[in-house]
């Protein structure tokens, strides 16, 4: 739970802005200059006081160093809920029922929250867990659209201005390298998740995109619907479900 919230927290604090400064850069800054006045003025202040601050301090910025490594959020390959043991057999029969559902019809949606990077008019940004729409047209190509609002972060802190409004990201079945089932680490509770490793055309160099779901049932509609690409693969393009 306290992990997911971290990287909420650091995000949030990346996303937003004061006075045209990253709020996770004026964290950064605070985290040096409180322990130097605090040790500054030892004179006024006791040792175990400044030592309390320098260690909160310290704690703060390898918090904040290590959700940006984990692009804020964290994947667990895993086929059940988190903590639960799956019993002999049961696996397959989850994943008998992820292909058992019905076939999203082309153009229809399932709701998600994504991860990854998006792109609109020339311009290219990388969000998480932002509310998200998947949906694969007639030609087989995937898209995953988010509309991204203007938002506040500790009432003076604000998103720019320049992210808001609807994003892209699409790929073809041939794009696809491996897919996994598991669950999302970002905010209070982790989530039902699908990861793709994606790699985009004339750049070998892989991405990662994540869908979020609030049920298990849309993620088997989702892993359903990708499955389907698993025969348009070349040998190559391992489709793998975890």
């Amino acid at each position: 739970m306290f992990e997911g919230l971290i990287y909420q927290f650091v995000y949030s604090l990346h996303r937003h802005w004061l006075f045209s400064v990253r709020l996770r850069y004026w964290l950064v800054f605070s985290c040096f200059i409180l322990p130097a006045a605090v040790w500054l003025k030892l004179s006024r202040t006791s040792p175990v006081a400044a030592v309390l601050v320098t260690l909160a301090a310290l704690s703060l910025l390898a918090a904040t160093w290590w959700a940006g490594r984990q692009r804020y959020v964290r994947f667990v390959e895993r086929g059940h809920s988190p903590g639960a043991t799956p019993g002999p057999g049961e696996e397959g029969t989850n994943r008998e029922a992820d292909q058992g559902l019905s076939t999203l019809p082309a153009m229809g949606k399932v709701h998600a929250h994504a991860t990854g990077y998006f792109e609109v008019s020339g311009m290219r940004r990388y969000f998480v867990e932002t509310p998200a729409d998947y949906t694969t047209f007639e030609t087989r190509e995937h898209c995953v659209m988010t509309r991204v609002p203007r938002s506040r972060f500790l009432l003076l802190a604000k998103s720019s201005p320049v992210e808001v409004g609807w994003w892209y990201t699409f790929f073809q079945p041939a794009m696809i390298r491996a897919m996994q089932r598991g669950w999302l680490y970002f905010g209070l509770h982790p989530r039902p998740a699908v990861r793709l490793q994606i790699t985009l055309p004339g750049n070998s160099r892989e991405e990662t995109l994540h869908l979020s779901f609030d049920d298990e049932a849309a993620r088997g509609m989702v892993l359903a619907d990708l499955q389907q690409d698993a025969k348009h693969l070349s040998k190559n393009n391992f489709l793998t479900l975890g």
